[in-house]
């Protein structure tokens, strides 16, 4: 199989041939720089993917082959290199992370080397295949990068909740230090996330491609969302994940609490996405959010005047802090009365966000909280909430938010908590939350893999979006 080259880049190198080699000597890398010039800075050859991504990994490969005068990278003359093999073994590793080596043309390179081999001198491209054959490896190796940096999808493309901020790189940089240092395999390595549970996923997919339990597409698409991660989670972070109903507070590789959690039902998915937690409210208020307020509260309000008493609900105005309205003045037939009101549920052990609250200020108004219902927690399937996430233990939890604040003893803690007076409480030393999404889950014992439903009907998606 042979690279279709243009006639200009072949007239190119057959005039630089016949001042290179006339003497029978080598063929010189720069014979190859006219050519490469002229290919790389044309319109994008037909092999590089017309997506915006394939449009972006184009520049940078224009700008790596400006950065070094249009020299080829991978070939020697018409020889391999130890980068060209290097790159062929990490390309076919690929398949470790759940990617398909037959993306990056893994193929058409070997053959190409196998049909250009001599009996005498080994491998001797064609001269006028050497500039594509080049310019197609760089091109594969900016496509791998891509793939472990997490550029290739978006979250947003299975989840519109699914936030993740695209992990900055400069990728040309990056493949002349790895050209350069001679550590090819080792620049595209650094690129893939080294949290445990990835790592796991990885040793669960090696067992797939062995002994096939019917499990190889789920491990691919969970390692991509690992992808899709921040790096640097933090030193210590909280880590929710939505379908496993689990939520774990770690400390560089190991949990050192975990516990069971609540999250939003299949009709108020909670979103995922990362923010700092900064402060915990102990007796909190519950604000009724407005659509709650208009499709559960004020229908039952309506039947039951009696509702907002039984529930210690009092409604407020717009304006103000404390300005509570008597509720038997209100006309509830009339919607236009109920328009500038605001319904809270006072402090107490019936308080919907129990009796503390964790927050992590972002757009969704999504936060941590205590339940009055524990039972809940017994449930196999847990996504019961309108999106906010119900913690199993709030007292450990406070507890190990706090731990840096020595005045917050536990029995001050569990004092402020039944109060009945809400109090904030401002954290010395804010903690990263990531909410994410793994229905591929590593045990603690960093060997068992527990496969979760699918509550939010993501994966079948997200599988597709991989096949193409």
């Amino acid at each position: 199989m042979y690279f279709q080259g243009s006639h200009t880049v072949v007239a190119l190198l057959l005039s630089a041939l016949l001042s290179a080699v006339g003497c029978g000597r080598g063929v010189d890398n720069s014979t190859h720089a006219p050519a490469i010039r002229t290919l790389t800075t044309d319109a994008a050859p037909s092999w590089v993917d017309r997506s915006p991504l394939g449009q972006r990994l184009w520049k940078v490969e224009q700008a790596f082959y400006q950065s070094r005068q249009y020299l080829p990278a991978w070939v020697d003359g018409v020889e391999t290199t130890p980068h060209w093999k290097d790159l062929i073994q990490q390309l076919k590793y690929s398949a470790a992370h759940g990617l398909d080596p037959a993306r990056y043309k893994v193929a058409e390179f070997e053959t190409l080397r196998a049909q250009s081999q001599d009996s005498m001198r080994g491998t001797q491209f064609p001269i006028d295949r050497v500039p594509e054959l080049d310019a197609k490896m760089t091109y594969a190796y900016l496509q791998y990068a891509a793939d472990l940096l997490g550029w290739t999808h978006h979250p947003r493309e299975v989840h519109r909740n699914w936030l993740a901020d695209s992990r900055k790189e400069d990728l040309v940089a990056r493949l002349a230090g790895a050209i350069a240092d001679n550590r090819v395999r080792a620049s595209l390595e650094e690129l893939a996330p080294t949290h445990p549970q990835y790592r796991g996923l990885q040793a669960a997919l090696a067992q797939e491609q062995s002994t096939p339990g019917g499990h190889g597409d789920q491990i691919r698409i969970n390692m991509e969302r690992w992808r899709w991660a921040p790096r640097d989670l933090g030193e210590r972070y909280i880590l929710v994940n939505v379908p496993a109903y689990v939520m774990q507070v770690m400390e560089g590789d190991r949990p050192v609490l975990s516990m069971r959690v609540i999250v939003g039902d299949p009709g108020h998915q909670t979103p995922l996405f990362s923010d700092e937690m900064t402060y915990v409210v102990f007796s909190p208020y519950w604000n009724i959010p407005p659509e709650i307020l208009r499709e559960e509260t004020l229908p039952r309000v309506a039947r039951d005047p009696d509702f907002l008493r039984r529930n210690n609900i009092e409604v407020v105005g717009t304006t103000g802090e404390g300005d509570e309205i008597d509720s038997t003045s209100i006309d509830w037939s009339d919607a236009s009365a109920t328009r500038n009101l605001r319904f809270r549920q006072r402090p107490g052990e019936d308080n919907a966000l129990g009796l503390v609250k964790f927050i992590f200020p972002n757009h969704f108004n999504v936060y941590l909280h205590d339940t009055p219902n524990d039972r809940l927690f017994f449930k196999q399937q847990r996504g019961l909430s309108h999106g906010c996430i119900r913690i199993e233990d709030p007292i450990a939890m406070a507890n190990y938010v706090m731990r840096d604040q020595p005045e917050w003893t536990e029995p001050r803690i569990r004092n402020a908590m039944s109060a009945g007076q809400e109090q904030t409480v401002k954290l010395k030393t804010p903690i990263p939350v990531h909410i994410g999404y793994w229905t591929a889950w590593v045990e603690p014992d960093g060997k068992t893999v527990r496969y979760t439903d699918d509550p939010y009907g993501i994966d079948p998606a997200h599988a597709r979006l991989l096949k193409h």
